[in-house]
């Protein structure tokens, strides 16, 4: 037979409970003073239209607030131009450091460094590989160790001392494997360094382009200070080299002003040339030479004008033609 379970009676402590509960509301109150999506609207575009009140907090018009957002976009954009030469200054800097460094050693510059220590490196893991296969424990401890000790501070002693636990055979097969892995990795470090040339040229010409203004105004410029510092590494000085350029191109001005001038100068004159005794028939029809003209007569037609030139040479050291021959 089961047990049947009596419920405990509820106390009017419970009773007022339940009570408040049933008869609470429980919905969520509305605010007091709503807000129609038409009146968003107005205030919106009262916002937009009001002379007094600003857009942005700041802007007393939308062509202002665009044409502000544009000048902000171009600060942020000099910014991160400016941020990105600044690194590119910081690196170069760096790479003069590591050049006087490696100088200082010896070496022709950071890159010629960084050549000789990946072949060393690269010698060394042949050793190791050979000490792994062909020496017995303890020897190939001690090679170990000195193969460490070399990558540290790369003394020469210590790779003539490893060498020394190898056969002739087995040193000229590494000689051999080295010498192809030099080759392969000088051509990378060229690439690198004609990069960095290359980075240091154009930033040079480009600060000289700033400083002069409209200076570099033809291709022509452009390529001779492109050649100048590549010729002379960067070391040029462009300044200099700018004056000696506009001296030339003074000097050439004015001897096509010069030419030009003696081209008017002759057809001036010979238009006012004109015949002898009046115009007599024995004169009559002649046109006179002038010395740009006497140049470009071939022989054959020197000889045909013979009897002329002589002629107009007589007159005008006669004075009854203005010099032209004998000028």
């Amino acid at each position: 037979m089961s047990e049947i379970i009596q419920s405990t009676p509820l106390t009017d402590e419970d009773n007022k409970f339940f009570e408040e509960e049933k008869f609470s509301d429980t919905s969520v109150a509305e605010p007091e003073n709503p807000t129609s999506e038409t009146e968003d609207f107005e205030v919106e575009a009262d916002v937009k239209t009001d002379g007094n009140s600003l857009i942005f907090g700041k802007f007393k018009s939308m062509d202002e607030a665009e044409k502000g957002y544009k000048e902000a976009e171009r600060a942020i954009t000099r910014a991160a131009n400016l941020e990105k030469e600044m690194k590119a200054y910081q690196q170069l800097f760096g790479q003069y450091e590591q050049d006087a460094v490696a100088r200082g050693k010896g070496y022709a510059d950071r890159l010629d460094m960084a050549l000789d220590y990946d072949v060393r490196q690269h010698e060394l893991d042949d050793y190791v590989l050979a000490a792994s296969y062909m020496l017995p424990p303890a020897e190939k401890l001690q090679v170990t160790a000195l193969i460490n000790k070399c990558r540290q501070d790369g003394s020469s002693a210590d790779m003539s001392h490893i060498r020394r636990y190898f056969s002739p055979e087995i040193i000229a097969l590494a000689a051999e494997d080295v010498a192809l892995f030099k080759n392969a990795r000088r051509q990378d470090y060229e690439q690198m360094r004609h990069q960095d040339k290359s980075i240091r040229y154009n930033r040079k010409i480009k600060a000289f382009a700033n400083q002069s203004g409209n200076w570099i105004d033809s291709p022509l410029k452009k390529e001779l200070l492109t050649q100048a510092v590549e010729i002379t590494d960067g070391k040029v000085d462009l300044d200099s080299l700018k004056e000696f350029v506009d001296a030339i191109e003074i000097s050439a001005i004015r001897k096509y002003q010069t030419a030009q001038d003696f081209r008017r100068q002759n057809a001036e004159a010979q238009d006012n040339l004109r015949e002898p005794g009046g115009g007599s028939a024995r004169n009559k029809g002649k046109k006179w030479l002038t010395k740009e003209e006497f140049y470009r007569l071939t022989p054959q037609q020197e000889a045909e004008k013979y009897d002329l030139i002589v002629e107009q040479v007589l007159l005008e050291k006669e004075g009854k033609l203005p010099k032209m021959l004998t000028l």
